[in-house]
C-alpha cells in the first residue's frame, strides 16, 4: 500500500533494530497519565517473541527508504462469565516518526492494517487509546459490550471494535491480553536489561 511518498509494507526481522529505535522516540516525549518511563519499545521487542504475536499484521511505513511507522498486532482474548474465551486483536504500539506526528502515517498504518485483519478473517479489536483519535476508526466504549478489563475496570479509554457485526454481543468478560503486556508492565527488572542494552547500543552506534 502505498500514498504519495509513504509505502506500507510487512515489517521484516531486519527491521527490528530500527522499529524500536523509532518506537522509543515516538513515545519518549509523549505525556500519557500514569506513566512513570518510556516502554513501548521493549513491548514491540516482547511481542515479536510471544506466541500471540500475529506477524502477517505487523507492518511498518517507509518514506524514501526510511522506516517512519510501526504498527503491531497480537491476539488477545474476551473471557466470558461461563470461563469461554472469544478471540479478539489488540494492536499497539502505534509508533510514528515524531517529525511526522498528525501527518496522517498513523491513520494509514491502522487503516491498512485493520483492513487486513478483516481479511484475515477476525472480527473484533480492543485497545486503550484516546478516545477522540480512535472514534474516527469506529472504536466505541468497550462497556458497550460490557467487557471490562481483567482487573474489572472500565474507563474511556478502553475501547472495541467489531469487525464483524455482533461478534462480541452483549454478554460481557473480562479483557485478557497476551504475556507480553504483563512481562512489559511488570517485569522491572528484565526492562532495565533491556533498556540498558538498547541505549548502550545506541548510544554507541552499533
Amino acid at each position: 500500500m502505498s500514498n504519495h511518498n509513504t509505502t506500507i509494507r510487512i515489517e521484516r526481522q531486519t527491521d527490528y533494530v530500527a522499529v524500536e529505535r523509532l518506537t522509543f522516540a515516538a513515545f519518549e516525549t509523549m505525556e500519557l497519565p500514569g506513566r512513570t518511563h518510556t516502554n513501548e519499545h521493549f513491548l514491540a521487542h516482547l511481542l515479536r517473541g510471544d506466541p500471540d504475536f500475529v506477524p502477517e499484521l505487523d507492518f511498518v511505513a517507509e518514506q524514501n527508504g526510511e522506516i517512519v511507522g510501526n504498527i503491531i498486532h497480537s491476539k488477545c482474548a474476551v473471557i466470558r462469565p461461563d470461563g469461554t474465551e472469544t478471540e479478539a486483536l489488540v494492536f499497539g504500539p502505534v509508533s510514528v516518526k515524531p517529525e511526522l506526528h498528525r501527518q496522517g502515517v498513523g491513520t494509514m498504518l491502522i487503516e491498512h492494517s485493520l483492513r487486513r485483519a478483516r481479511e484475515l478473517g477476525y472480527k473484533a479489536v480492543l485497545i486503550t487509546g484516546h478516545p477522540d483519535y480512535y472514534r474516527r476508526f469506529g472504536f466505541v466504549p468497550a462497556s458497550a459490550y460490557g467487557i471490562t478489563t481483567l482487573d474489572g475496570k472500565s474507563f474511556d479509554a478502553f475501547m472495541a471494535l467489531e469487525l464483524d457485526e455482533g461478534y462480541l454481543g452483549m454478554d460481557g468478560g473480562r479483557w485478557k491480553c497476551c504475556k507480553a503486556f504483563d512481562i512489559c508492565e511488570n517485569d522491572t527488572a528484565a526492562f532495565r536489561r533491556f533498556h540498558l542494552a538498547f541505549t548502550n547500543k545506541n548510544t554507541s552506534g552499533r
